[in-house]
């Protein structure tokens, strides 16, 4: 083997490492953390400023991968220009002679063959070696490699600066001239549905745990949520009449446990505020001097209409340093209240403490069936249970039922309802005055009757 040919094959390996280098740059740069560049950034160093320069810009990102793609078109015209010829150069004195003795159709097949060989194999060397290996390991280690090509790639990007604009300011004319925005395509926005699916990747690959994969589905999901999908409704509030005593006050903390109450005046349509059971023990404790009723306990309440988003209500809380808040309905009547520990459980689950007694919403049974709390929202029985049932009207399980039924339920009532191929029943097992306080639930996958 002559010098020169082994210039040619030294040359082929060194554009193909080059095309690999600018892949690896493109990759590194689109996949690079910037929390992880913000960590390496207290390093102050050249390279990691020019990385952070990339990561926190999306222009000078967007003219990193231009540029990153005019070094990979230059080195695969040269690689297929030397490759090809260097390659058939290679083969054709092998199959030369094999090419003369033959005759008629093989003679013309080994003929080609030496270029048929040589693009196959220069391909093959391109595909592998100067894309995928440098794509695969630039994503394992982005910010590792974007840090390692820093500077080169720098100093390439100031070279052919003017070639770079002149190419994105043509392929900007070009989609304008075709009726299209040209868009930094290259940050990674992700759409709610999209981000609960990487929330589902990252649990299979065994990244998070299934509580913290709930969690997220919960954050992401409160945000479409309305203060009335997680009230106290106004039947289970427990609220004090203004002309109270204090007596009576203290037994009914004692009795419930709860340390705010709704203070009102003739009914519940007329709330005067809140009254916090640490300024009745501090009244108690110092003996001050009052007139006998909590009225002049009470704090100003908080009052926000039903249909507020959550997200919203969060920020109401925060802005007026309140923890419970008063909703009210479209005729300005009382709907229920909510509670900072009512959108936290929305998150985390039911958190209960030593003084909670409050059962389990959904509780299966031993025939297979299920005790629902009629309550418990229409979503939550849905994942439960494994159901897609729905109303546009009721938010519970009960005013699912109610709708149903088309009338004010009795106890041991039943619903059927179809749902996925599977029949649903519902019965009544306990009332409260006239709504569902518990129901039980049974689903089959034919037509037979629910137990009893």
């Amino acid at each position: 083997m002559d010098s020169s040919l082994l210039l040619k094959i030294l040359g082929i390996f060194f554009l193909i490492g080059l095309n690999g280098f600018f892949v690896a740059v493109e990759f590194a740069a689109v996949a690079s953390r910037r929390t992880r560049i913000e960590q390496l950034a207290k390093e102050k160093n050249g390279a990691v400023a020019i990385v952070r320069h990339w990561v926190e810009s999306q222009e000078a990102k967007d003219r990193l991968i231009a540029a990153s793609q005019v070094g990979i078109t230059i080195a695969s015209l040269a690689l297929g220009d030397l490759g090809e010829n260097t390659a058939a150069e290679l083969l054709e004195p092998w199959l030369h002679e094999a090419a003369q003795q033959s005759a008629g159709f093989l003679g013309v097949i080994l003929t080609a063959l030496p270029a048929v060989l040589s693009l196959t194999i220069v391909t093959g060397l391109h595909v592998v070696l100067g894309e995928q290996v440098p794509k695969v390991a630039s994503l394992r280690a982005p910010e590792r490699t974007a840090l390692f090509a820093a500077r080169p790639m720098h100093a390439f990007t100031l070279l052919f600066h003017p070639f770079v604009w002149l190419l994105d300011r043509l392929a900007t004319t070009v989609l304008r001239f075709l009726g299209l925005q040209p868009v930094g395509g290259h940050s990674a926005i992700y759409t709610v549905e999209e981000l609960k699916l990487i929330v589902e990747e990252s649990e299979e690959s065994g990244v998070i745990e299934p509580e913290e994969r709930e969690m997220l589905h919960a954050v992401f999901d409160l945000g479409n949520m309305v203060a009335r999908q997680v009230m106290i409704p106004r039947t289970e509030m427990v609220c004090i009449p203004a002309d109270a005593s204090l007596d009576e006050v203290v037994e009914l903390a004692a009795e419930t446990l709860l340390t705010k109450f709704p203070v009102y005046e003739g009914d519940l349509d007329h709330i005067l505020g809140i009254l916090h059971t640490k300024d009745l023990v501090r009244v108690i404790h110092k003996g001050e001097q009052h007139n006998g009723s909590v009225r002049e306990l009470t704090r100003e309440a908080l009052f926000l209409p039903e249909t507020i988003r959550v997200d919203d209500l969060l920020a109401e809380f925060r802005r007026a340093r309140q923890h419970i808040a008063i909703l009210l309905d479209e005729y300005g009547g009382t709907a229920g209240l909510v509670t900072l520990e009512d959108l936290v459980e929305e998150i985390l689950g039911d958190i209960q403490d030593a003084f909670d007694r409050q059962e389990p919403e959904i509780q299966p049974l031993s025939d297979g069936s299920y005790q629902v709390d009629g309550l418990a929202l229409i979503e939550e029985v849905n994942d439960a249970l494994g159901l897609n049932l729905s109303d546009p009207y009721y938010d519970t399980i009960a005013g699912f039922v109610m709708g149903r039924l088309g009338r004010i339920p009795e106890l041991h009532d039943e619903v059927e309802v179809y749902d996925n191929g599977r029949h649903v029943w519902f019965r009544v097992e306990e009332m409260d005055g006239k709504r569902i306080a518990r129901l039980r639930v049974q689903i089959r996958n034919d037509k037979q009757s629910p137990t009893t």
